[in-house]
């Protein structure tokens, strides 16, 4: 058989199935329709158009996009769903062809480590694919730069749709001769061509595509005594990359209760970076950070002092171990601060990551004591089915959440309203200060989208 008809045949199939999916719920009124509308090529894979109600929707056609969408396609009572829409990366660029291989590497392992099968549904396209991208799905693009005219129509049409570019070029200072005019307006990163480091791009990319929260926050802990001059060095480095850096001296506002604030930027966190100098350990303060930052599932980096002691805690943390000649006087050389920031930006998806599988399986074993089925689905978040026949999505929020959250959620939630009556930001209070807690109370108040604190999860969901 030609590959061309098995392709055909295997979207004609897929369609099928779809249908009869539909045909569980045709009695209901709501029930979304599908439309075949044609088949497009993704980059190296092939799908099948769908219109499901006035949404147009991807059916992958490899293997593992078959599997993954099978999955996602089908519940426990047979009922249809929506056809998740894939996340969209294009690269372009003259630096296109030289680099474009280690970038998607890049991306691919560090979704890899998000779980959830979401590797199933990621697209990678090109020049020559640009207009197969899906405009209602997750889509960003990245520009590897080198002059002014390769690609500039795709970059500007990509511009002139609103689709995020992100221009990468050898020296920030060229930005503007190393790149189409469409994107000068746009701020660019500089990436060493000769030995390309893609960390900082791939989060970028991961976070235009919802995969990871916009905010960076991380926590700095250390001994006064050994380590505030470093400590100062870090947190302007952290701050120059992009990052909101606490510092105990300088973040904790005047008057507020220590403390509190203390475990409400830990739990907003997702690095501890410790500064194991020597006496780390003989201070109350520096134990207890750890210790919650542990109870927490806060991600740890220890960058450990060239004369500092083993520490029995240190298996749970990502060892950095610093030599005699990354330290001029008391402070960092500049090249040993540059290090301890890409390890930190290295650690950060894996640690988001992790909190955000931990909430999900509190959440999944909480709504089972109300009764509730539960179904992580590839775009991460939960669809709990409830005795009654209601289904609620639960979208995940790692750390704490706040207003724009909320506003991101209420904008998530249409994509799954084919078979979720509601949906919710889930999320976990402890450690919150009360008067945020407050806040986001007051939010559920005033907006379409609730909260739900997933300690509460079986008291809600059993009401």
């Amino acid at each position: 058989m030609d590959l061309r008809d098995d392709h055909r045949a295997i979207a004609h199939r897929r369609y099928d199935t779809l249908c009869r999916d539909r045909a569980h719920v045709a009695d209901n009124e709501d029930a979304p329709t599908a439309r075949r509308q044609g088949v497009v090529r993704a980059g190296q894979h092939k799908a099948l158009v769908v219109q499901v109600d006035a949404r147009p929707c991807l059916i992958p056609l490899t293997r593992e996009y078959r599997r993954a969408s099978h999955q996602t396609n089908r519940t426990k009572d047979g009922a249809g769903m929506a056809v998740p829409s894939p996340y969209q990366v294009i690269i372009l660029g003259p630096g296109e062809p030289a680099h474009a291989v280690a970038l998607r590497v890049g991306i691919q392992k560090r979704v890899a480590e998000l779980g959830d099968d979401v590797s199933a549904l990621l697209v990678f396209l090109g020049p020559s694919t640009l207009l197969d991208a899906v405009a209602t799905g997750p889509l960003v693009a990245v520009f590897l730069g080198g002059d002014t005219t390769t690609d500039a129509a795709g970059a500007a049409d990509l511009v002139a749709r609103s689709v995020p570019v992100l221009p990468v070029v050898a020296d920030i200072r060229r930005f503007s001769s190393l790149t189409p005019p469409a994107l000068r307006p746009v701020n660019g990163m500089e990436v060493d061509w000769n030995a390309p480091d893609f960390t900082e791009v791939v989060n970028l990319v991961l976070e235009n595509l919802l995969l990871l929260r916009r905010t960076r926050r991380l926590f700095l802990s250390y001994l006064r005594a050994e380590a505030t001059q470093a400590a100062h060095q870090l947190r302007v480095a952290f701050d120059d990359a992009g990052y909101d850096a606490f510092l105990d001296t300088s973040s904790v506002p005047k008057g507020d209760d220590f403390q509190a604030v203390l475990w409400h930027r830990l739990l907003d966190s997702e690095v501890l970076v410790v500064l194991a100098t020597p006496n780390f350990n003989s201070s109350d303060w520096t134990r207890k950070e750890v210790a919650q930052a542990l109870a927490m599932s806060v991600g740890i980096l220890r960058v450990v002092w060239p004369t500092s002691p083993e520490d029995p805690k240190g298996e749970l943390a990502v060892q950095f171990h610093l030599v005699p000649g990354d330290f001029s006087g008391d402070q960092l050389e500049a090249q040993a601060v540059k290090r301890i920031v890409a390890a930190a930006e290295e650690l950060r998806a894996r640690c988001i990551a992790a909190r955000h599988t931990n909430l999900v399986t509190e959440f999944c074993e909480e709504a089972a004591k109300a009764g509730a089925t539960t179904a992580v689905q590839p775009e991460r978040y939960v669809l709990a089915s409830l005795a009654d026949g209601r289904r609620i999505a639960a979208i995940p929020a790692v750390g704490v959440p706040d207003a724009n959250r909320y506003h991101e959620t209420s904008g998530r939630f249409p994509a799954a309203g084919h078979h979720a009556d509601s949906a919710v930001l889930l999320y976990d209070h402890r450690g919150m200060t009360p008067a945020w807690a407050g806040f986001l109370d007051w939010l559920d108040e005033h907006l379409p989208v609730r909260g739900l604190r997933v300690t509460e999860t079986a008291a809600k969901l059993g009401r």
